[in-house]
């Protein structure tokens, strides 16, 4: 997953977790027409909320922290996705710090 996006190696906990996350979510050969989510949970897992690792985003800036003249979104790439989309991890490219 990192060769692919070309990012660097310190991410690979990130691409790890992803990888399991959407194995989970994905039918498993072991256990016909069921997912491991489904098995712990009961129902059918969603993935309307995953967007692909490493691809680019945009950040939106709060009203209240925006400045006249100044971008009201900052760009990103996508590091981990979780159940909720508000708390996607995600890496700003312009700094490169984590938020």
């Amino acid at each position: 997953m990192l060769h692919h996006v070309k990012m660097d190696k310190r991410f690979w906990a990130e691409a790890a977790m992803t990888a399991v996350y959407v194995k989970n979510h994905l039918p498993s050969p072991k256990i016909p027409h069921k997912t491991p989510f489904e098995i712990v949970y009961n129902s059918k897992p969603s993935v309307k909320h995953m967007r692909g690792f490493g691809c680019h985003t945009y950040i939106l800036t709060p009203k209240e922290k925006q400045l006249k003249r100044k971008p009201k979104a900052r760009t990103g790439l996508i590091l981990a996705t979780k159940k909720c989309p508000r708390l996607t991890e995600f890496m700003t490219l312009k700094w490169g710090r984590r938020r």
